[in-house]
């Protein structure tokens, strides 16, 4: 009897064994980090927004930290002046400024902190894109990409993406920036629900 309880329990401990080592596999894979991909990226699926968004401050947010004259542009001229920042200096490598004025600044595929920023990187990270309110792309761009190839028809939530990086804007989102400590921040506090609407058209369709 003896005898057959101990077989008997490293039969047990046998037969729970591959399991044991397939949790705890499983619990060790660590999802990857998602990175920045930039906006011309996500303007393949979202032409429409991104048209949009093209037009808006945000897409050229690294170009007013630059040099501005009063003939170029007087309202942020004056805006300079008001803040007592001289309109003629070149703020586009002041990291306190690109924090807000680019895309991923200083993080994973995003906006570089180390100034070795190239052409394509201003081109593409210099601005408030995408990923600025919606988080960086790059596994859900995959996974999106991957699961249309298979179905065109393929829907995705909200829910199953979060995990993957995408963020849903609110306004704590945007108080990253907009927080009313900017030296030309406006006087009025931010409105979020107004804002929202002049990022995507939401314009209705004509009768």
């Amino acid at each position: 009897m003896r005898l057959l309880i101990v077989a008997g329990f490293g039969l047990v401990a046998l037969a729970a064994t591959p399991f044991m080592i397939f949790e705890s596999s499983a619990q060790e894979e660590e999802p990857a980090t998602p990175e920045y991909v930039g906006s011309n990226t996500c303007k393949k699926c979202h032409f429409k927004q991104h048209r949009y968004w093209k037009k808006t401050k945000k897409a050229h947010a690294i170009d007013t930290l630059r040099p501005t004259t009063e003939a170029d542009d007087k309202v942020l001229f004056d805006k300079k002046k008001a803040a007592k920042l001289d309109p003629a200096k070149d703020y586009s490598k002041d990291a306190k400024c690109l924090q807000c004025h680019t895309t991923g600044y200083g993080k994973p595929g995003g906006f570089p902190d180390d100034g070795s920023a190239d052409e394509d990187a201003q081109k593409n990270l210099g601005q408030v894109g995408c990923e600025s309110c919606h988080g960086p792309g790059s596994l859900y761009v995959k996974h999106k990409t991957d699961a249309i190839a298979k179905d065109k028809d393929a829907k995705f939530t909200f829910e199953k993406m979060a995990p993957l990086g995408l963020v849903h804007p609110d306004k704590d989102t945007c108080a990253t920036c907009h927080s009313g400590k900017g030296p030309t921040t406006p006087a009025e506090a931010f409105d979020f629900e107004k804002m929202k609407t002049k990022v995507h058209s939401k314009k209705k369709k004509k009768k």
